[in-house]
């Protein structure tokens, strides 16, 4: 991202109140709030500003990492679909009885190709299955 770009991100992000701390690396905006709640406010707003001042078909995707939020500058369609559709609240992946059994990215096969797991011969709800117990494992080895 282009050092101008960053600065405009700080210099907005730097005007909202309730932010203890925000800082740019490798083109991630990453914030601690005050208050964590304020994190979806905040969220809204840099996307309406970034759409507005710096790139009108681009977005805004927001990750919680530890105690502070990331927020990734992304093409329109690679933005999650928070802001996309009405209905969705973003606990929809968090049940996991609500699979929609999608695949594998191209990318992520061919990460696992790399380890010797050929997953194209899989079908799409086994690969879905898989997906889950990779992140149970992940999520296992971290403690939670």
């Amino acid at each position: 991202m282009y050092k101008k770009i960053e600065k405009q991100i700080l210099d907005f992000t730097n005007k909202i109140d309730g932010i203890k701390r925000a800082e740019v690396v490798h083109g991630t905006l990453y914030v601690t709030f005050e208050n964590e709640r304020d994190c979806d406010l905040f969220h809204k707003n840099l996307r309406t500003w970034y759409r507005k001042d710096i790139s009108a078909d681009g977005g805004v995707n927001m990750y919680a990492v530890g105690g502070e939020f990331a927020f990734d500058f992304v093409p329109e369609d690679r933005e999650a679909p928070v802001f996309c559709d009405e209905t969705f609240s973003g606990k929809e992946e968090m049940d996991p009885t609500d699979m929609d059994y999608g695949t594998f990215s191209e990318a992520s096969a061919e990460g696992l190709a790399d380890f010797g797991m050929d997953c194209m011969d899989l079908s799409e709800q086994e690969e879905a299955e898989l997906d889950v117990l990779m992140n149970l494992q992940a999520e296992s080895q971290r403690g939670k």
